[in-house]
């Protein structure tokens, strides 16, 4: 007999689980806030070009346009080089928000696989894999990060996949869970009296009915994953000059910290909007799609 192509029962399911979810978060005003914030910063950082007054590299004429003070000319003034903080500030959304959407990518996908296997498979193969999990949860991923990060040359590349792979953890646990509780319902035991094997079902039965728990967790680490890269930036070891990235902005701006505020004021606002409106989304998205609201 062939395997199940098809999933009724569980697609019935994850439509229900999303049509109530959405209808819930719709009507959360801070949920619906978060997500506002994030479309206008994704819409900045794609129109950089278009909004930015500056070059957000090209130093001016640095005797006369270093540390400019807030002005019609320069928005949010100018740095030591004479560059226009405005134009880093947007250009530098860039950096932030596409080191936090692919590092968390890559952290969803190792987590929700290795999660799924674990909870789906159990025995020895679950055990092996939460005692891996275990050991990596124990190891600091500060440390981790700035070990890695001085031995090989930083980039953004190397950074978005540092912080992908020291960050699964956590999501691979959800998964898990997740997984426990679906792999005895009657649609993934039909698939199997079926003869579907086991990667199938993961792949078409099991991890498209815990997407709402990815997406959720993924929301959530995002904000984190942007701290985490201006922590490294604003030791020294994060993205290398002179591309702007708003922990090296905050960086740069404490050596004049006293005299020339606003250049650690305003990069440190926009890490601290981006970190709020992506908090708010998830927190909004895990109440909503809370499984014990659904009836």
């Amino acid at each position: 007999m062939s395997p199940v192509e098809d999933d009724p029962a569980g697609a019935r399911r994850t439509q229900r689980l999303w049509s109530q979810g959405w209808s819930r978060f719709r009507k959360n005003r801070f949920g619906m806030a978060g997500a506002g914030i994030i479309l206008v910063l994704y819409l900045a950082a794609a129109l950089a070009p278009m909004l930015t007054p500056y070059d957000p590299i090209a130093q001016g004429d640095v005797p006369r346009m270093r540390y400019v003070a807030p002005c019609m000319e320069h928005p949010l003034g100018t740095d030591k080089f004479g560059r226009d903080v405005l134009s880093r500030v947007i250009y530098g959304s860039r950096i932030s928000l596409m080191i936090g959407i692919l590092a968390v990518t890559i952290a969803i996908l190792l987590g929700a696989l290795v999660g799924a296997a674990a909870g789906y498979f159990g025995g020895a193969t679950d055990a092996i894999l939460m005692r891996i999990v275990d050991a990596l949860l124990a190891v600091p991923r500060i440390f981790l990060l700035i070990t890695c990060v001085a031995l090989f040359s930083g980039s953004v590349w190397l950074i978005i996949v540092l912080l992908g792979a020291t960050g699964w953890m956590t999501t691979a646990r959800l998964v898990r869970a997740q997984v426990l509780s679906l792999r005895n319902l009657d649609y993934v035991k039909a698939a199997e009296a079926l003869g579907a094997g086991g990667r199938s079902i993961i792949w078409r039965h099991v991890i498209p009915n815990t997407a709402t728990v990815i997406i959720v967790a993924a929301t959530l680490r995002i904000g984190g994953i942007i701290l985490t890269e201006a922590s490294l930036s604003f030791l020294g070891l994060g993205v290398p000059p002179p591309t702007p990235s708003w922990g090296q902005m905050v960086f740069e701006g404490r050596e004049a910290l006293l005299s020339a505020w606003w250049l650690s004021t305003f990069p440190g606002i926009a890490i601290a909007v981006t970190v709020i409106g992506f908090n708010l989304l998830g927190d909004a998205l895990k109440d909503a799609f809370d499984p014990r609201q659904f009836v």
